[in-house]
């Protein structure tokens, strides 16, 4: 039963084009902007959503929140725009919001894709990591978690040849409010393991990672792929972390291949 007084979504979303609708969910610590190459290429065919998690971006920080509250956060998004169902594609923080959603919103879907993100919760060792960094965000501020995330996130073809995207992927990272951080970084931390999970989803779904991923290697995305029926896999190359930045053209042809699929 629909909601009979539904909440108006406070998130800001980038939005181009028309048909069906594919939603793009960002990386931490970015925003939507990172979906350039995509809002330009495939709204050509296709309705392209792509939101900016509370605290991010232009979307305001009301508190704290969870990988689950952000789910439901996108999912009143996209019914408020009547966008359900559609494609919901996301990248590393986005991959886990929408794990979270096929699981508590299958029916919002018709294709699911999971960029440069993994299934499991974080090590004993990773959660320190995060409450590490939780104190840099507070104490340094955003700068210095950009200088110990940045060296991370992209692939040394990217470095090389593409410093434009480099500097863009920069600049994103130290414009994420300190706050917000602080908020996500907790988020990701206490974030519920998904892997007994995936066997259960029905959507039609691609993995997708970059060769040089050093976060969320193509190990990773394999042993994904295989827990998930019928899923596919597409490797990019030359992209680490960040591949629908780093390699647009690739990550297009293969979010295209999974549509005409459906």
């Amino acid at each position: 039963m629909s909601d009979p007084n539904p909440k108006v979504s406070t998130l800001h979303c980038l939005q181009q084009g028309n048909g069906p609708a594919l939603v793009l969910l960002h990386a931490f610590p970015v925003d939507a902007r990172m979906w350039q190459g995509q809002l330009a290429d495939l709204s050509s065919r296709f309705r392209v959503i792509a939101p900016d998690f509370g605290g991010f971006g232009q979307s305001p920080l009301a508190g704290p929140f969870t990988v689950g509250s952000m789910a439901d956060d996108i999912h009143q998004l996209l019914h408020g725009l009547g966008a359900p169902p559609c494609v919901l594609a996301g990248i590393s923080m986005g991959g886990y919001v929408a794990m979270q959603i096929a699981r508590k919103y299958p029916q919002d879907l018709r294709g699911l894709i999971l960029v440069d993100t993994k299934d499991t919760a974080d090590t004993a060792e990773q959660r320190e990591n995060r409450t590490r960094m939780i104190e840099v965000a507070r104490t340094r501020g955003s700068t210095a978690v950009a200088d110990l995330m940045f060296p991370k996130m992209l692939s040394p073809d990217t470095v090389d040849h593409r410093p434009e995207q480099a500097r863009f992927l920069r600049q994103m990272m130290e414009s994420c409010p300190a706050p917000t951080i602080e908020h996500a970084l907790a988020a990701l931390r206490d974030r519920p393991d998904m892997s007994e999970e995936l066997p259960k989803i029905a959507t039609p779904t691609l993995i997708v990672v970059g060769d040089a991923d050093s976060i969320t290697p193509i190990s990773v995305a394999e042993a994904m792929q295989r827990k998930i029926p019928g899923a596919k896999l597409a490797v990019i190359n030359g992209a680490g972390h960040m591949s629908p930045l780093e390699q647009p053209s690739q990550v297009n042809r293969a979010i295209r291949q999974l549509i005409d699929a459906l």
